[in-house]
């Protein structure tokens, strides 16, 4: 029999850096009856209605395909832990709460959030969450909380072709959940490491961005996720956040082979081909090594095929498979 006849219909609703959508996409290709639903509500990050009647009429029509996209499954996956309201507002559907990062790490110890998310941990059928350094967070709240490493869309990631004056760029946002503080201080070691030698470029993005464009950094907008890899793609080395842990724009980088420098906690990853230094300016020596010779040190850390095996998405597919046949068998 095939898998779509012996395993639970599933639909994911919403999503975070595309790990919904790549999540589904992959588990179809292995055979799953998985969809996708990742939009919001009307004026929750789409367009906004025209009117109070326009507003209301939308309102209800989205509640309505929500309620027949959860008759149609099995099981629910929730992305994101502040939106657990959409299996608290559907027929009683089993349900995966899926953790991404600021929502289980800050949202959860404001007494604003605090509420969906404790809903969400104590009515899911499963919990999981996205990257290591959640599980401080994530197991006092759910203590059955499982480890989904994010995974990564190899196909989708561009050709890597660093061309032009040497570039570093800083592909995380400049926030303090993402520890700004200490990648201002690698920003400017860099800066001065390389004496005007390379272009540093970094997303016009983040409670401290201003700090960054006073260093120098060029900044660039935000932009589409497919012109974000190509902007990525050019790049000689790439910096990654100073959360000692890697997000899923660190893995792109990696996958794609550029050398990535970012200090890592221990014991959240084996064998990771960050290249990795003691502080700020031991980092940026990292970074004037490799940008003498990328290709060199991307070849010597080989790390397309590290995110293969720990970050594949088929892997991912078949161990979230696992959980839905138990959630389903009862």
């Amino acid at each position: 029999m095939s898998k779509t006849t012996t395993d639970p219909a599933v639909v994911h609703f919403f999503d975070c850096a595309d790990v919904g959508k790549t999540l589904v996409g992959y588990g179809k290709s292995a055979g799953y009856n998985w969809w996708h639903r990742p939009a919001l509500a009307p004026g929750m990050g789409g367009a906004v209605p025209a009117g109070p009647l326009q507003a209301k009429f939308e309102a209800s029509s989205w509640r309505i395909r929500r309620t027949i996209e959860a008759l149609r499954a099995d099981v629910m996956h929730v992305h994101f832990g502040t939106r657990g309201g959409v299996a608290n507002s559907r027929p009683v559907i089993p349900f995966v709460m899926h953790w991404h990062g600021t929502d289980i790490r800050t949202t959860y110890y404001t007494p604003k959030g605090r509420p969906n998310i404790q809903w969400g941990a104590d009515h899911a059928a499963a919990v999981v969450y996205s990257t290591p350094d959640l599980k401080q967070h994530a197991e006092p709240v759910r203590p059955d909380a499982i480890y989904l490493p994010n995974p990564v869309d190899l196909h989708e990631l561009p050709v890597w072709a660093p061309e032009g004056p040497p570039r570093v760029i800083f592909a995380s946002r400049w926030d303090d959940s993402k520890n700004a503080a200490e990648q201002l201080e690698i920003a400017a070691a860099i800066r001065d490491a390389t004496q005007g030698r390379a272009i540093l470029e970094g997303l016009d993005w983040g409670q401290r961005v201003e700090e960054a464009r006073a260093l120098g950094i060029k900044l660039v907008p935000k932009m589409p996720k497919a012109e974000y890899l190509r902007w990525l793609a050019g790049a000689h080395c790439v910096v990654g956040q100073s959360s000692g842990t890697m997000g899923t724009s660190e893995l792109q980088a990696l996958a794609m082979g550029i050398p990535t420098i970012m200090n890592l906690e221990a014991g959240y990853y084996v064998d990771a081909p960050a290249l990795q230094g003691d502080g700020p300016e031991g980092l940026a020596a990292r970074a004037v090594l490799a940008l003498e010779d990328p290709l060199a040190v991307s070849a010597t850390a080989r790390s397309r095929e590290w995110v293969e095996r720990n970050h594949g998405p088929e892997m991912a597919v078949e161990k979230l498979a696992s959980i839905y046949r138990k959630i389903a068998a009862g």
